[in-house]
């Protein structure tokens, strides 16, 4: 772990969560004082190896002092706003020296509380790796070979972005680390793109399709990981902008035929050119997607905006039908209250 003080409360709930599963925890810890913080007393109560290291910028640097502490044949990498809430790893059947597990990430979009899911490189053998980049840090091999990560029956909650002024104020900060990147860098399409990232956050959606394109521009390859989350993004802030017509460039990715994620952004794009019909085939096409990350793209999302479509069509039979697929989604009640 790497700790900044004053979030005692998450660190607390993070510690409680690990207790029982870890033969030892070590942790990172700025020492710079904070008034109220008792980060100090809660280290002790859990028996945590503690190296103190003053903030060095350098979210890598901080992660690397870590693992060299790091006694275990295997180590677990969480952060203090997440906490383990299942667990199922046994190291004498591991096939990998790498896995990834689940992180759900709790939000809140237009004051709606929002999950999303993803998979994260948390678990792996100590010896074998290091991190690279000052900010939004990569697991590499310390040989400097590829490799290829498991899956492991890990879930971490996160809720380091339920607060909107946290998440603000972690934006900015990641934004100066990142453009530090970029000028010892140069042009590097996945730093453009967290750049891009910090600029959706803050909801300045003209600067962030300013370093999506420029992300584009440098290379980015449907082949490297994050591109389909560049695509996703960066269409829904075309869309903020209302650059609809713009966004119809991205409705055609075959790559990502099978995410319920992207199949409902281009049910947005269709819907917002007045392509209805393709706009409901595409909103359809979500339902029946193999993974989804967004919750509610491959289910009740889909069928409400169905439904939207029809009743201002003036089909109020289908209308009703698809909103009643999405069950218990409070704008389809009341789009079925609307219909009444």
């Amino acid at each position: 772990m790497i700790i900044k003080r004053g979030e005692c409360e998450n660190l607390k709930r993070c510690l409680a969560s690990i207790r029982g599963i870890v033969s030892e925890i070590t942790a990172v810890v700025d020492p710079s004082p904070v008034d109220g913080d008792f980060t100090d007393e809660l280290l002790f109560e859990y028996g945590v190896k503690e190296i103190l290291l003053p903030w060095p910028e350098d979210y890598s640097a901080a992660r690397n002092a870590g693992l060299k502490a790091v006694t275990s044949e295997w180590v677990l990498v969480i952060d203090t706003d997440e906490y383990i809430k299942a667990f199922d790893f046994d190291e004498s059947r591991a096939e990998q020296n790498a896995y990834r597990v689940i992180r759900e990430n709790q939000y809140l979009s237009e004051d709606n509380a929002m999950l999303n899911t993803e998979r994260i490189t948390r678990l792996f053998r100590s010896r074998l790796f290091e991190y690279k980049g000052i900010v939004h840090e990569q697991v590499t091999a310390k040989d400097g070979s590829d490799y290829t990560a498991g899956d492991a029956d890990i879930i971490l909650g996160h809720t380091g972005y339920v607060d909107p002024e946290q998440m603000l104020k972690k934006s900015v900060s990641y934004r100066a680390l990142l453009n530090k990147m970029l000028e010892e860098n140069g042009d590097d399409p996945y730093i453009h793109f967290q750049i891009a990232r910090t600029y959706y956050v803050e909801k300045n959606y003209a600067e962030a399709v300013t370093s999506f394109e420029k992300a584009i521009a440098s290379g980015a390859d449907t082949k490297d990981g994050y591109v389909e989350s560049l695509i996703e993004t960066y269409g829904y802030s075309l869309l903020a902008l209302g650059r609809n017509k713009d966004a119809m460039a991205l409705t055609g990715f075959d790559e990502y035929a099978d995410s319920a994620d992207y199949r409902f952004l281009c049910g947005l794009i269709l819907m917002n050119n007045a392509c209805f019909d393709e706009a409901v085939s595409s909103f359809t096409l979500a339902t029946k997607c193999s993974r989804s990350s967004v919750a509610g793209c491959d289910s009740y999302a889909a069928w409400y905006n169905c439904g939207v479509i029809c009743e201002v069509l003036g089909e109020k039979e289908k209308a009703r039908s698809y909103y009643e697929r999405a069950g218990s989604y409070e704008p389809a009640l009341k789009g079925l209250e609307r219909l009444k």
